[in-house]
């Protein structure tokens, strides 16, 4: 490896190191890897060797405009349904029809996160509002709410692996670079499979007769404590405007049908159709910008430019070269991008990073194995399910509408939940491809 290469690694792994240690956006710090990376280029390059320096202009030829593009649109175009109160009102709607019947009420909440992410809103805006939703049903059914918020994390989550979603695009635009081609509703269609069995066994193991409930006067008992959401309302103060909620609804099959049949571009459909209901509810968009998730759009960018910079300086062929002679087994190499993602997803906040980070690494040593997509989900559908930890938004906001007596046991309990998915679930996901080369 040269010495543009091993630098490059080496600010990763600070990258990374500071992103988790002290808290600070993973994008600003992949932003200043880069200028590191274009200012040590230019000091160490020989004079004969122009080839190794990095420019500023080559570095932010990487800037991903149409990933960000995506973001703000889609997040805009469903930020209509959601201050509309569409989503809310036919969300409460379905989990009143349920009533008691407590073996499928979780898989409600499931269902409806899934699809909204598979329909490419950005997976932490539907967490952050099927949280408090379900908090609220908490009341209703106190012994269900843990598993009932649970199951919505886990689906909202998964769907993000839809080739709409800004996890799926940012999948599709690594293969794209590396010319390989995959099956991106096959992955999304396994990572789905994995996250119903994640979902079962959570259901099995917090099933509401183990679920012990507690009174103030008494202390909680060891064991599966009840952990009663906090006695408020819906978290979504936005009343149902039905008129608004019809347009908001028919924008985003508009949305669909484009995208899905006539192979429109996701971010500027959304962003068209997100416009166009602007001009029609200019009342009620006025704050709109805020729903953008700017936290993620300085993410992705910054990551996917430190990662385009690595590229260009062939850090990953290097790294592929390496872990080739360490070992020539393709299953032991899978094992290891799996495991490492998986765990990456654990300790950053940020699973979307995580996924630009280690995916293109995925597609330069596996691109040309028949069994790419098996391969792609074994990596990526694990990491995933991460996001229950209680370092994620999903996490934090489980605990925060937890009573303040019993938050502390959450933060445990989703800890526990998070790091039992590094051992078994990148095994689970590993044995089919695994099997198969």
């Amino acid at each position: 490896m040269n010495l543009p290469q091993i630098l490059s690694l080496i600010l990763l792994v600070v990258i990374l190191v500071l992103a988790v240690w002290r808290h600070v956006n993973i994008g600003l710090l992949g932003f200043s890897a880069a200028a590191i990376m274009v200012m040590a280029t230019t000091a160490i390059a020989d004079s004969s060797d122009t080839n190794t320096v990095l420019s500023s202009k080559d570095v932010l030829s990487h800037f991903p405009g149409a990933i960000v593009t995506l973001l703000i649109g889609v997040s805009l175009l469903f930020a209509h349904l959601e201050k509309s109160g569409g989503l809310s009102w036919f969300t409460d709607q379905i989990y009143a029809k349920m009533g008691h019947r407590t073996n499928i009420v979780p898989w409600i909440g499931y269902f409806i996160g899934f699809a909204i992410s598979t329909a490419g809103a950005f997976s932490t805006a539907s967490i952050t509002l099927l949280v408090p939703v379900i908090a609220a049903l908490g009341r209703k059914h106190p012994r269900l709410f843990f598993i009932c918020e649970m199951a919505a994390i886990i689906g909202a989550n998964t769907g993000a692996l839809s080739p709409i979603n800004p996890t799926g695009q940012v999948i599709l635009d690594a293969a794209k670079k590396a010319h390989v081609e995959y099956s991106p509703w096959l992955v999304w269609f396994l990572g789905m499979l994995i996250s119903f069995v994640l979902v079962i066994a959570l259901q099995i193991v917090f099933q509401d007769k183990r679920v012990v409930e507690t009174s103030d006067s008494k202390a909680p008992e060891k064991g599966f404590v009840l952990l009663k959401p906090i006695k408020q309302e819906n978290g979504d103060n936005h009343q149902l405007q039905p008129f608004y909620a019809i347009c908001s609804t028919i924008a985003v099959l508009i949305f669909l049908i484009l995208v899905i049949f006539a192979k429109a571009n996701v971010g500027l459909t959304a962003l068209t159709l997100a416009v166009i209901m602007m001009l029609f509810f200019t009342q009620q968009s006025k704050d709109f910008v805020k729903k953008i998730p700017w936290n993620a759009v300085v993410v992705i960018s910054g990551l996917l430019v430190f990662i385009g910079t690595m590229m260009q300086v062939n850090t990953m062929k290097a790294v592929e070269q390496g872990l080739l002679s360490m070992t020539s087994s393709k299953i032991a190499l899978l094992f290891m991008l799996a495991y490492l993602t998986t765990f990456l997803s654990n300790v950053e906040s940020s699973t979307l990073g995580v996924i630009s980070l280690m995916i293109p690494m995925v597609f330069t040593i596996f691109g040309d194995s028949p069994q790419i997509s098996l391969i792609l989900t074994a990596c990526a559908a694990p990491a995933m399910l991460s996001v229950v930890n209680p370092i994620h938004i999903a996490g934090t906001l489980v605990v925060s509408v937890t009573e303040e007596k019993q938050q502390e046991m959450m933060f445990k309990r989703l800890l526990i939940i998070a790091f039992a998915t590094v051992p078994f679930f990148p095994g689970l996901a590993m044995i089919v491809p695994a099997l198969m080369m």
